[in-house]
């Protein structure tokens, strides 16, 4: 039974960018060979939750059985909760996003760190997007609203972008081409942001009207050494940025145990 790669809104054809990102890891850093002959693998986002490990569990060698394993690399964890035992048993983790996932699930201090998304610097040099070259880019959360004219007032040469994007590679790659082209990225979806740190575009964390799993955030970020606090403007952003200094802790981050557990063999 071949392993099954699974991802939110994997079956429609508008998907989430941040998810969508698998089809980019398909496509540029992995051959077909894969380390596993069977389970239901996740490669990115705020996965590691008891619906997907019930759902991988019914999808062991006999349907239903419950025995099917659920596969994270670099994944973490929706909320600071700690999985259940049973649970624990039917997953299996090649690296988490964060420290705090880390913790929570009481894996080894060991256990390589680093959401996936920071990998793509490694198999993908991206373009120049002129829509976006120079500006402040602000992306909302798919579940939240976009940025408002009273949002956008004092942040000249601004572009809003939804990262409702088509399920293909290719959608994916102008998304990131128009990230890393970026002055600025206000960041409500946390995906944005990640990809704004690893191409070296500043950010921001933006709350504009809510944030989807505060927890994630600030995981993805103990897994890089910086804490950053949500803005409500372009301004305090900026001034948020200047504070924190992710770049500094990204400068320093060490992604090659992530790369070593990676599911498939790599394009390098």
């Amino acid at each position: 039974m071949a392993v099954r790669v699974k991802f939110w809104r994997q079956e429609q054809a508008i998907g989430n960018f941040g998810d969508a990102l698998a089809l980019v890891y398909r496509d540029l850093m992995f051959t077909p060979e894969c380390r596993f002959s069977h389970g239901t693998l996740y490669l990115v986002g705020s996965v590691i939750e008891p619906g997907r490990i019930k759902a991988a569990r019914r999808t062991g060698f006999v349907t239903d059985d419950e025995a099917g394993q659920a596969i994270f690399w670099g994944c973490g964890l929706q909320q600071a909760k700690p999985l259940p035992d049973e649970l624990l048993l039917n997953c299996f983790f090649l690296g988490v996003r964060g420290a705090l996932t880390r913790d929570l699930l009481g894996l080894p201090k060991s256990t390589p760190l680093g959401d996936t998304a920071l990998l793509l610097p490694r198999f993908y040099q991206p373009r120049l997007d002129p829509a976006t070259a120079g500006k402040v880019v602000w992306v909302n959360h798919l579940n939240y609203a976009p940025p408002t004219e009273q949002d956008l007032e004092g942040c000249p040469d601004s572009v809003v972008l939804s990262p409702a994007t088509e399920n293909t590679t290719e959608a994916c790659l102008r998304f990131i081409d128009a990230i890393a082209s970026a002055k600025f990225v206000m960041a409500n979806a946390m995906h944005p942001a990640i990809i704004a740190l690893a191409y070296g575009t500043p950010f921001a964390f933006w709350g504009g009207s809510g944030i989807n799993y505060p927890f994630k955030w600030r995981d993805f970020s103990s897994g890089v050494g910086f804490d950053l606090r949500f803005a409500a403007s372009y301004a305090e952003g900026v001034a948020l940025y200047d504070e924190a200094r992710p770049d500094l802790a990204w400068g320093k981050t060490e992604l090659d145990g992530l790369l070593k557990v990676a599911p498939f063999r790599l394009k390098l």
